[in-house]
């Protein structure tokens, strides 16, 4: 879904304020309970004028999630670049600190919106359009990896990239999710973010690239989840 531009600048301002507002008010108080005046006070405008941009909460809320998932997607992306695992020409690349900093950023982004994140992954298995918009950039995030993957791992290592970036794909949202507490969890946390985000950088690195010295840094004691 391609976000929508306005001629005027105090329209194209009006909509995307709204559009920030309903982020917050969705994450403070879930969709069910948010309304539109609450999201048009947000912004900082009349409830008429929320109405002469969007029909109901529910047009609001999946342009929200449409503006969410693009943006994400494209501050994750946007360091899934062949150079960071295959150097420059002129020094060894660090690939171990390449897939870590990837992970970092997915961790931090999926942390930073944890609320509004809970709020649509329950919208998006009762939401068909919210549905689709989940599985469409979910898609498109698995086509840009496996495009990743045949440049820079052999394919005597991942015969198959589109399947292996899908379950590296899944595999890394969902213990991003886990850490920001999206999922059940019983109890304190036996591992720390670091160690956990550890286990899966070494994990990765050593499915990608099996001919690498593996990491020999010490753990990290274990204690109470950290940041």
């Amino acid at each position: 879904m391609a976000a929508r531009e306005f001629k005027q600048r105090r329209s194209q301002a009006t909509y995307e304020a709204l559009l920030k507002a309903a982020a917050r008010v969705f994450a403070r108080s879930g969709f069910d309970a948010a309304q539109t005046p609450d999201i048009a006070a947000e912004a900082g405008v009349s409830t008429g004028a929320f109405y002469r941009y969007f029909k109901d909460k529910r047009e609001i809320f999946v342009e929200v999630v449409a503006e969410h998932l693009r943006a994400s997607q494209q501050e994750v992306m946007s360091k899934l670049t062949p150079e960071r695992f295959l150097g420059d020409g002129r020094s060894s690349p660090d690939k171990r600190r390449a897939i870590e900093m990837v992970l970092d950023v997915l961790f931090d982004r999926i942390a930073r919106d944890a609320e509004l994140e809970r709020v649509y992954l329950s919208m998006s298995y009762s939401d068909p359009d919210v549905r689709r918009l989940r599985a469409q950039y979910e898609d498109e995030g698995c086509q840009t990896l496996a495009k990743l993957l045949e440049i820079i791992v052999p394919r005597e290592v991942v015969p198959d990239p589109a399947a292996a970036a899908r379950v590296i794909g899944i595999t890394a949202v969902e213990i991003a999710a886990d850490r920001a507490g999206l999922r059940p969890q019983v109890g304190n946390l036996a591992s720390s973010d670091a160690q956990v985000k550890a286990a899966l950088r070494e994990m990765l690195f050593r499915y990608l690239f099996p001919g690498e010295p593996l990491n020999v840094e010490p753990a990290a004691p274990r204690g109470r989840r950290r940041r």
